[in-house]
């Protein structure tokens, strides 16, 4: 009977254990997708959250546009990189976006916001971009004002829509992991017009991240020292049973 019990246990310690252990899932930190604007105005600057989204993200922030008003505004918004649970979609909205014009005029345009890291790790930053052909065809990533790609930046594809993400790949973003409160900032250059059209569209901005290691690394720990006061009790009673 004691034989059975000391094997539920370390049964059940170890079911417990796919409990204890934080799975490394990416969750969605800060989100912006432009909804709650309209056309033709200044951008809606404030992020998009959990629960009243659900697919917005955990932190709430709010987006900085180091430029004046008037070289950004709201136009039709793209569908990439939106989140698996966004309700903010057409016909519910008219998915809009953050449009920059006069881009040769204003190299270096950023857009900026702030999250807490403390506790995440392995970050990444990703966005769709819209690019006439005549706007911004670089973009980089800086963190509290250091560039994360020693200034190169990622090439922007004109006449096309496309994704970008600055991750471990590409970039130092993780240098802030599990740091604190950090600013991230899209600096965009290369700027080829200074009409009003249609140039650079920013839609769905995501950072996301998965929890720091450290506490599946105690709960592992802990489990081991479990399992190894039961084997050393599961050998004893053997032992004691065959003499």
């Amino acid at each position: 009977m004691k034989l059975r019990s000391l094997f539920l246990a370390v049964a059940g310690a170890l079911i417990l254990t796919g409990f204890i252990v934080p799975r490394a899932n990416a969750f969605v930190v800060v989100y912006f997708n432009f909804e709650d604007g309209t056309e033709g105005t200044f951008p809606d600057i404030t992020s998009d959250d959990f629960p009243e989204n659900p697919g917005g993200g955990t932190q709430t922030s709010t987006l900085s546009i180091i430029k004046s008003t008037d070289v950004v505004s709201v136009q039709p918004g793209l569908s990439l990189n939106r989140t698996a649970g966004d309700n903010d979609i057409p016909p519910k909205t008219p998915d809009l976006a953050l449009s920059f014009f006069h881009a040769k005029n204003n190299p270096g345009a950023e857009i900026c916001f702030n999250a807490n890291t403390a506790g995440i790790t392995q970050l990444s930053l990703s966005f769709a971009v819209d690019n006439a052909g005549n706007g911004y065809n670089n973009v980089d990533l800086t963190v509290n004002g250091t560039s994360t790609t020693a200034g190169a930046g990622l090439a922007i594809t004109t006449s096309t829509s496309q994704i970008i993400t600055f991750n471990s790949t590409n970039s130092t973003i993780n240098s802030v992991a599990n740091d604190g409160i950090v600013t991230f900032c899209l600096v965009f250059n290369g700027g080829q017009s200074n009409g009003e059209n249609r140039q650079t569209v920013i839609d769905n901005i995501r950072l996301e991240a998965v929890p720091e290691p450290a506490t599946a690394v105690s709960g592992a720990l802990a489990a081991i020292g479990l399992f190894w006061c039961q084997r050393r009790r599961l050998i004893g009673l053997i032992q004691l049973r065959r003499a």
